[in-house]
């Protein structure tokens, strides 16, 4: 990765926005992700390694749901805290890391203001106020901005934090093969050299429990096809994480160009927007199949939203879900309103199965 003027600027510039702080939080999104945790951990490293008696905290809003998340943060040993836990009045600085104010993905308290925002989500207008920030959509991963700063400040990486942008990039961007652009691509091999490999595939081959066989048996049972657009209804979900997850899967199946998650949280209705179409605007389709009853965001071939469902004209889960597949529907051109369920499974009796298993 080539090591500008501009990087330089940047990397002073972020610096001089956490002079002379004591205590600082990195807050990412809500249940956050690889590319999350990667880049609040080099964060931290770089501010507590530059910024004379600064101490960093990482913090985040839910929970680290998904097997593969918990197993990074294991593997690269992050200290990351839920907010609840932590005293957002004892911070003197704070930043947003891999999202921005008011996306509605974020515990950061309404009404203050944070000091940096670094993201490479489209930015909005609220973030252009803050003291500094820096959002590139032309990188397909935080993490990769951030390798960027600890090359600038010429940052010597250890195999954890090297194992932690890696797998950052890497699962933002599925191996390079979305939405990665050239930085990602030199983040990716420079890095390679410096990853601690079984630590890679503790993490890519965690273990799940159980239940989570059930859940995905569910949602399959709960996938509707709509020629080439499919449609998950989740139902009650234990967290977030498994909208993306399970919308990341049936989207390999050969037949489809877009798919729609939803789950049930809270009293909210979380979804997760995927497609093939390497223009396909995902971002901007999920923002109108989200309307006003909600906030959503994302790049060309991923997004993501929340739907309040008190703001629904018809609060209730079949009402709001019934306009939100509609308006998917309009929104991807679905030529098959009436759809078809993707498994069919017929009714096996017992005494069949018996005979099937006995030796």
């Amino acid at each position: 990765m080539k090591i500008t003027e501009m990087s330089r600027t940047r990397l002073r510039r972020l610096l001089k926005a956490f002079a002379g702080v004591e205590r600082a939080l990195v807050l990412t999104h809500d249940y956050p992700d690889p590319d999350a945790v990667a880049s609040a951990l080099a964060l931290q490293r770089l501010l507590e390694r530059r910024i004379k008696g600064c101490h960093v905290d990482i913090g985040y809003g839910g929970i680290v749901g998904r097997a593969e998340n918990r197993a990074m943060v294991k593997a690269v040993k992050a200290n990351i805290q839920p907010l609840a836990d932590l005293d957002f009045s004892s911070y003197q600085g704070t930043a947003l890391v891999d999202t921005q104010p008011r996306t509605g993905n974020n515990s950061f308290p309404s009404g203050k203001r944070p000091t940096v925002v670094l993201d490479h989500h489209p930015v909005r207008r609220e973030t252009r106020q803050v003291q500094f920030y820096d959002v590139r959509t032309r990188f397909g991963a935080t993490a990769t901005m951030m390798y960027e700063y600890l090359k600038a400040a010429r940052f010597r990486l250890d195999p954890d934090l090297a194992t932690a942008l890696f797998y950052g990039i890497r699962a933002e961007t599925q191996a390079l093969t979305r939405e990665a652009g050239t930085a990602d691509r030199a983040a990716y091999v420079a890095l390679l050299p410096q990853v601690a490999f079984r630590k890679i595939y503790d993490i890519e081959y965690a273990g799940v429990p159980r239940e989570y066989f059930g859940q995905m048996g569910t949602a399959l049972a709960r996938t509707t096809l709509f020629g080439d657009v499919a449609f998950t209804w989740l139902g009650e979900i234990p967290n977030p994480d498994f909208c993306a997850e399970f919308c990341d899967m049936i989207l390999r199946l050969e037949t489809t160009r877009w798919a729609l998650c939803v789950g049930h949280k809270d009293g909210l209705l979380y979804l997760s927007l995927r497609t093939r179409e390497r223009s396909g605007h995902a971002g901007r389709t999920i923002a109108r199949v989200v309307g006003r009853e909600g906030k959503a965001g994302g790049h060309g071939m991923m997004a993501g939203g929340i739907a309040y469902l008190e703001k629904f004209e018809d609060p209730t889960c079949e009402a709001a879900l019934e306009l939100l597949r509609a308006r998917y529907l309009d929104e991807t051109k679905a030529t098959d309103r009436i759809g078809e369920p993707l498994l069919t499974v017929p009714d096996i009796a017992l005494e069949t199965v018996a005979e099937a298993t006995a030796p």
